[in-house]
């Protein structure tokens, strides 16, 4: 091994052992320990405190910690009951889409999706598997380009149209089949017609051989939080009748779903 790939694993466990020590101060917050000096967290943590004063310095400037400005005292930040506040809706989520998505999976016998924005991706949190021989390439936890498929563009549809803009510089829209959109404009008018419609109807746009169906789920505050959709194989009675009556039914899950999140339909 010459001395350069050394140097690159010697700084690959140097960054895991700074993660590491960044989580043991995290750790020793408790609900009877809810503030603490920086001593506390040196003696607590065996760290020395140089090491502790640089760490917790990056914690409080991501906000995972704050700083009381009078008492020094140290507590646990808003980015943490930000996150939490994720993952607890997320688990609440999954919880009233539940029953859809086994609806829908054992009607169609298609595979049926739960999306959300995560750090401007899209990002998969549940998945009911179908039966077709094409497979979904979409397992939960995975991220898309928030521009990507069915529930990307769901989601993207109801997001404010800079947001939109934004998103379309960081990722350029892609070829992925040849009904692919490509051009921005075609694609803001797609954005247009899914909000006059309250669903998006994609044939092969995203992977070949399937049809999409996505509507938006809703909150309390009339925020679109997450978008559900099913995954059709192309063969079969796949009528535009058949399409619109599936699309019109999801829809009015969605409102259902979003009526247990909180949301009040005008």
């Amino acid at each position: 091994m010459n001395s350069s790939e050394n140097k690159r694993n010697s700084e690959s466990r140097y960054k895991v052992q700074v993660l590491d020590r960044a989580l043991d101060i995290l750790d020793c917050f408790t609900f009877s320990k809810r503030e603490m000096t920086l001593a506390e967290i040196v003696r607590k943590t065996v760290l020395n405190k140089t090491t502790a004063k640089r760490i917790l310095s990056n914690l409080t400037r991501r906000k995972f910690l704050q700083q009381d400005p009078k008492t020094k005292r140290y507590r646990l930040g808003l980015r943490l009951f930000e996150l939490g506040g994720i993952v607890f809706s997320s688990f609440s989520l999954r919880k009233a889409a539940d029953h859809y998505m086994e609806y829908f999976r054992d009607k169609t016998g298609a595979t049926v999706l739960l999306g959300v924005i995560m750090e401007d991706q899209l990002v998969y949190i549940d998945k009911r598997e179908g039966n077709s021989m094409i497979r979904v390439s979409s397992e939960i936890g995975w991220r898309r380009p928030l521009n990507y498929g069915m529930l990307g563009m769901v989601l993207l549809a109801y997001q404010d149209p800079d947001y939109a803009r934004t998103i379309l510089k960081k990722n350029p829209l892609k070829p992925y089949t040849p009904n692919s959109i490509t051009n921005k404009k075609q694609f803001f008018a797609r954005l247009q017609e899914i909000r006059e419609n309250g669903y998006v109807i994609e044939k092969e746009e995203a992977v070949e051989g399937l049809i999409g169906i996505a509507a938006p789920i809703r909150n309390y505050s009339s925020k679109t939080i997450a978008a559900l959709g099913i995954a059709l194989p192309t063969g079969g009675d796949k009528s535009e009748f058949l399409l619109q009556t599936l699309a019109n039914e999801l829809k009015n899950a969605c409102l259902e779903i979003s009526d247990n999140m909180g949301f009040i339909k005008d």
